[in-house]
């Protein structure tokens, strides 16, 4: 009887283990980096941080995406727990020069994947782009969140998928065109995306680059 019962204690142990594995963030970057992928370094920071947008991310399901340019253009790749491809998603470019910036996933599963567009027949400065892929590597929607033009044009820093399911953005943005010979005003931005593409945004204070204030607000809690 005791050596039944310590089988099934073993079995049970190695059963929980199993169902409770998952890939570490080491091992998704350690299978990711075969493909080459690479991205902005805006986000290293967000690195290892459970629900911020960073260019590697462990996911709900135990597994891990990753995303930006690769040996096959601009992509999310989407690993299994074992850290085995599951899928990959290539993302159409809009113009020759994307910044692939980061990915982040909500609370159903969902991957939005943050880059910076440049039009080099436009305005020189990069547009923000959110492409919202699902758990099954379907694309769901693609925004931009303001035009090729200096004016409220919010680019963005920081990513947090909040309880509530909505992704929560912060940045910066011009509001006001700047004197000829001046520096353009920059203003805290702050925006959030639903599961249907719905942004909703408000503008804050001039931002004070050399502030530490400010630059917290940029990084993750």
């Amino acid at each position: 009887m005791k050596t039944k019962n310590i089988l099934f204690t073993v079995a049970l142990f190695f059963s929980i283990a199993f169902m409770n594995a998952q890939v570490t963030f080491q091992q998704a970057k350690d299978s990711l980096q075969k493909y080459h992928l690479g991205s902005s370094t805006d986000f290293s920071d967000f690195e290892r941080k459970r629900s911020y947008g960073a260019s590697v991310n462990l996911t709900k399901d135990g597994g891990a995406a990753g995303f930006g340019h690769g040996d096959n253009g601009l992509e999310l790749i989407k690993l299994n727990k074992s850290g085995k491809v599951q899928w990959r998603k290539s993302i159409k470019k809009q113009f020759e020069e994307t910044e692939a910036q980061c990915v982040a996933q909500d609370s159903s599963g969902n991957s939005y994947l943050f880059m910076l567009n440049y039009n080099p027949k436009g305005y020189r400065g990069g547009c923000e782009r959110v492409v919202c892929i699902n758990n099954k590597g379907v694309q769901l929607w693609d925004k931009m969140l303001g035009t090729y033009t200096l004016l409220n044009n919010p680019v963005v820093s920081y990513v947090h998928t909040l309880n509530d399911g909505r992704i929560e953005m912060r940045g910066h943005i011009v509001t006001e065109k700047p004197l000829e010979g001046k520096d353009p005003v920059y203003h805290f931005w702050q925006g959030w995306l639903n599961s249907k593409g719905v942004l909703t945004s408000k503008t804050g204070d001039v931002l004070d680059w050399k502030n530490p204030e400010w630059k917290n607000k940029f990084k993750p809690e």
